[in-house]
């Protein structure tokens, strides 16, 4: 700048020299390290999705178990059961922890469970024991191949006294 110019006619009579401003080199070294950044940031973000499905998965799988469990304790408080159901469940009930039958994205599940009776020279005769294990599996294919045979389990066990009538 010219002292004796004034600061308004300065600004209008700047002229660059080659040195000013921004390389090719520079520009493509700051691509590349944004690039960089956004990548680690979305490999990030796609990882921690998957780990929130799985979890919120095994976290409704788990309230299907309690509601199953629940069930089968109220069936044997009732004194009702058949032969048929004292054997218990190996072949599973279907459910679907997400969506249902008919619907494009769901994760179909299997509810099994199996009872065993306690006997124990502690146990009044007015009582019945029966150890109750319920189960469940499924498959999530999210992030994974569809070829992928990895099955998720959630296992729930309790012991149910119920009185002779």
């Amino acid at each position: 700048m010219n002292r004796g110019s004034k600061p308004k006619e300065d600004i209008y009579n700047y002229k660059p020299s080659l040195a000013s401003g921004f390389t090719f080199i520079e520009v493509m070294v700051a691509v590349v390290i944004i690039s960089i950044t956004a990548l680690g940031i979305m490999h990030g973000t796609v990882h921690s999705r998957g780990m929130l499905r799985s979890l919120e998965l095994r976290e409704r799988a788990t309230e299907e178990l309690t509601n199953y469990i629940e069930y089968w304790q109220g069936r044997i408080a009732d004194g009702k059961l058949s032969i048929v159901e004292k054997a218990g469940d190996h072949l599973g009930k279907q459910i679907y922890l997400v969506g249902n039958s008919s619907s494009d994205f769901k994760v179909p599940a299997t509810l099994y469970y199996d009872f065993e009776k306690q006997n124990s020279k502690y146990n009044s005769p007015v009582y019945d024991a029966y150890k109750i294990k319920v189960w469940i599996r499924w498959q999530d294919f999210f992030l994974q191949d569809n070829d992928s045979n990895i099955v998720h389990e959630r296992i729930l066990e309790t012991v149910m006294a119920s009185y002779n009538l």
